[in-house]
């Protein structure tokens, strides 16, 4: 009935009452899931916080949120709830369709939305604020315009003050060229922090927020490492990568920790279409889940998380299908799961080494473990968080490991 109407009102001239509009109906749902993204200097390739700036792309949006492409999000709605599920609702993909089939109508400017304060650079200050603090590279990288990928390791001076507890960290670069970068954290003694990687920067993934009430716990005198990975394209690049922090501010009650089911073993043979690999990792305390995220290269298919509890229950955790090297997003739970000690995260991934993958780089050959995109990873990230003998003051932070 609602393109009956518009196609009558087009008939007769006539705007329709009940006209979809951008201004109106549009740019809000835009708002809350599409322009953190979709703005200038960010990931998406096009900006989409102006009626000028969508309607050229009205026929592509139609498309793709029609396809259920756009937003990504790429987990099976049968497991899991998840606090940053991106998927449009029903009813906003057929406001977005109408819309575009009724000739993508401005409507009205007073009906436009407050935009939200973006703070260019950092997608977390929509959140957040700007960040307490900044650490970059000392050096700028030159990335050649040819040749064969480069994985760097660089220590990065963290120079705090005092002993932090931090809530969140986002990892910046150059995009043209840094496809991942991995930070982890070198503690006063040279040691990796227990609590383990701090954030990544993915294609499609950009900052980490810790569960609400926790937070990470940053020694005085600790470095950061980067472990980066650039993609030559075709053009001389620089990049000076830096991440951002966030302190805490409030009472926190848990403190966080990242940990990654790995299967550094991997041998895919050629032409194989449907490579298993499978691995565990072991509680070795009560807990809590908070958060996954998949990681693999062109040749990965799906992957799923399972729990298993010491009584022998098993319960699927997350599940994605189609996975997309393009897109690694984290599923960041609405709750919390609890996982008492002795459960386990089993994580199972296939591959997919056979011609049919259009992605695939070669597919006459053995591929095993790699940092470079044309190797392969089996990685299963995952964020949990204990819970503390007490709350802890984060202005004045004693160390979990002491109490």
């Amino acid at each position: 009935m609602l393109v009956l109407a518009f196609v009558l009102a087009a008939v007769s001239g006539a705007e329709a009452p009940d006209a979809i509009t951008f201004t109106k109906h549009v740019a809000p749902i835009f708002v809350r899931s599409c322009m953190t993204c979709h703005r200038p200097g960010e990931i998406a390739p096009m900006s989409l916080l102006s009626y000028e700036e969508a309607r050229p792309w009205a026929g592509s949006i139609k498309r793709e949120v029609e396809n259920r492409a756009m937003p990504p999000w790429h987990a099976d709605a049968r497991y899991g709830t998840f606090a940053n599920d991106r998927r449009l609702t029903e009813e906003e993909i057929g406001t977005i369709v109408a819309w575009v089939d009724s000739g993508a109508p401005r409507g009205n400017p007073e009906d436009m939305p407050a935009l939200p304060a973006f703070l260019e650079g950092w997608q977390l200050s929509h959140f957040l604020g700007p960040p307490d603090a900044v650490f970059p590279m000392e050096d700028e990288f030159v990335v050649p315009a040819s040749g064969p990928d480069l994985n760097p390791a660089i220590d990065v001076p963290m120079p705090l003050d005092s002993d932090k507890w931090l809530i969140a960290a986002e990892v910046r670069g150059n995009p043209r060229v840094v496809h991942h970068n991995v930070v982890s954290v070198y503690g006063p003694d040279g040691e990796r922090d227990p609590t383990g990687r701090l954030a990544s920067v993915t294609p499609g993934k950009q900052f980490d927020l810790f569960a609400k009430g926790s937070g990470k716990y940053v020694r005085k005198g600790s470095r950061l490492r980067f472990d980066l990975h650039y993609h030559p394209y075709g053009n001389e690049e620089r990049d000076r990568s830096s991440v951002g922090v966030w302190f805490a501010r409030k009472p926190l009650e848990w403190q966080a920790y990242t940990a990654v089911v790995a299967d550094p073993a991997l041998a895919i043979p050629p032409g194989e279409a449907n490579y298993r690999s499978v691995g565990s990792w072991e509680f070795p305390f009560d807990a809590e889940l908070t958060l996954m995220k998949p990681h693999m290269h062109y040749r990965g298919k799906d992957m799923e998380y399972k729990a298993v509890y010491p009584d022998g229950r098993e319960e699927i955790l997350l599940y994605v299908p189609a996975y997309d090297m393009n897109w690694q997003m984290t599923y960041d739970l609405a709750r919390p799961l609890p996982m008492p000690k002795g459960a386990k995260v089993v994580v199972t991934a296939h591959f997919d080494n056979s011609p049919d993958n259009r992605w695939n780089p070669d597919p006459e050959v053995w591929v095993y473990w790699g940092d470079d995109s044309r190797d392969e990873m089996m990685e299963g990230w995952f964020d949990y968080r204990k819970k503390l003998d007490a709350p802890v003051d984060p202005l004045n932070p004693v160390s979990p490991h002491a109490r």
